[in-house]
């Protein structure tokens, strides 16, 4: 943050400095120009008061010495200046202030005087004006002559005008110079105390670990812009939290459910080194399970985890649900006469669905596996079916015990059981996750919903046209999830 902050205190005076010279450039110009045109225009006043006093006497041109307007002109005053020529360059007046200096003869029209800056000694810094006229006829004179031209220079002392600007000048650059002090003091103040709430907010993200995802950002004092982006990543931290906590839960589950086939393993092979004379047959078969059962849980962990990424190709079948549910209600029917389950099916005959036949067959048995497992012993299965609109519904109905409404979330979290051992059996917890990992890969949709009377409903639907097999795959994960199928069914 003492970075960012030192980076737009930079910023801020190297902009700063470009505005205050352009406008101290921009004030200057403007000033100076008005100036000069107001030393310009009185330049021109001196001289138009000259040109009254300058007369045609038949083909001389005189200059009326006792005029007042002559005193500005004098040896004493040195302010002043001025020379006349006539059009052939010889010169008919010249003012006493010039103390046998002579000044240029540079001209234009009466209309249009031509100003310039000049020098006379000593180092005498001047600004002058030059342009041609015809002086007014004497008025003693009675003889009618042809008028003649003059040409009037008038020069006037600019020191005060350099003055002037070069104070505008010292004026504006002291200014300016006080400005970006005050700036440079001030800025670095500013963003300390604008950007403390942003200091606090990196403070408290610095002190968030994988252990402290409890922690939250705190709102309070903060401007509205911060206080948004503080509740977004509350909420960040809160999905953080919960991804943790589902991810730290799985590793518990995870080494619970290896916990008991792995001390199995471990205690056959104990017993097979101790007293070698014992190893049968019957170790090597419960080895093979043990093993087909660990197995398992991994392909099954596998296979859900590429439904959630979509990394599962789909091959586009007609699949009739009649027949597929005949197919798999065929093995189940011994355990559903064990716990004196019916089964009772409802699926129209004409019901068929454009999908993959693989996956759609471990989506129904995961279902219909699981109904048979967790039914009220002298309860009835229900499978019903039904389309409309261009979309299929599939229901799996069973009455079950010690279920609760609040449990109904955690059918689909992998490794769940309701039995708080979540050991035993070979029921790993992954059948119904993996069901909707499937249906989610299909572009289905596996919702569970249990009613007062302690009826679970899971219900599977969607689009009877598969949808969902322009998903990129390469040819290794295709035959690695082939062979999967080929596992699951």
């Amino acid at each position: 943050m003492n970075t960012i902050r030192r980076q737009l205190t930079r910023r801020l005076l190297l902009g700063m400095s470009l505005l205050l010279v352009i406008g101290a450039g921009v004030i200057y110009l403007t000033t100076g120009a008005a100036l000069t045109r107001q030393f310009d225009d009185a330049l021109r006043t001196k001289a138009m008061a000259l040109t009254s006093i300058i007369e045609q006497d038949k083909d001389r041109i005189l200059v009326d010495a006792s005029d007042q307007i002559m005193r500005e002109f004098d040896t004493n005053s040195r302010a002043a200046f001025f020379q006349i020529w006539r059009p052939d360059g010889s010169v008919v007046a010249i003012s006493p202030s010039m103390r046998g200096e002579s000044l240029p003869l540079r001209y234009n029209e009466l209309e249009r005087p031509e100003y310039w800056n000049l020098k006379l000694a000593p180092a005498t810094a001047a600004r002058a004006a030059g342009f041609k006229f015809q002086p007014h006829p004497a008025n003693d004179s009675n003889e009618t002559t042809a008028p003649l031209e003059a040409i009037l220079v008038v020069a006037a002392d600019r020191r005060n005008l350099d003055q002037a600007l070069a104070t505008l000048a010292l004026v504006l650059a002291a200014s300016s110079l006080l400005v970006l002090v005050l700036t440079a003091v001030i800025v670095p103040l500013l963003l300390r105390r604008g950007l403390a709430p942003l200091d606090r907010l990196a403070a408290e993200a610095q002190l968030i670990t994988a252990e402290s995802l409890a922690g939250r950002f705190s709102t309070d004092g903060l401007p509205d812009e911060l206080a948004s982006i503080s509740a977004r990543l509350n909420d960040l931290l809160q999905r953080l939290q919960i991804s943790f906590t589902r991810e730290r839960q799985f590793s518990d589950d995870l080494a619970h459910e290896f916990r008991t086939p792995i001390a199995e393993l471990r205690s056959l092979a104990e017993l097979s080194l101790k007293w070698p004379d014992t190893r049968n047959s019957d170790t090597d078969r419960n080895v093979l399970a043990i093993a087909l059962q660990m197995e398992a849980i991994i392909n099954r962990l596998l296979a859900i985890t590429r439904g959630n990424m979509g990394l599962i190709p789909e091959e586009a079948q007609p699949v009739e649900l009649a027949a597929l549910i005949s197919t798999v209600c065929k093995p189940l029917q011994a355990r559903a006469a064990a716990g004196k389950l019916s089964m009772q099916t409802n699926i129209p005959a004409t019901l068929e669905v454009q999908g993959d036949p693989v996956l759609l067959r471990s989506i129904v048995t995961n279902l219909l596996d699981n109904a048979v497992e967790y039914s009220k012993p002298g309860s009835a299965v229900q499978i019903q079916g039904e389309t409309q609109n261009g979309h299929f519904t599939l229901r799996v109905i069973n009455l079950v015990q010690q279920l609760h409404a609040e449990d109904v979330p955690h059918l689909f979290e992998r490794f769940w059981r309701k039995d708080p051992a979540r050991s035993g059996g070979e029921h790993s917890g992954l059948g119904l996750p993996l069901a909707r990992a499937f249906a989610t890969s299909l572009g289905y949709t596996l919702a569970a919903n249990l009613d007062e009377n302690e009826f679970l409903t899971l219900t599977l639907s969607g689009s009877k046209t598969l949808n969902r097999t322009d998903r990129p795959f390469s040819t290794a994960g295709q035959q690695q999830t082939s062979n999967q199928k080929n596992n699951e069914s």
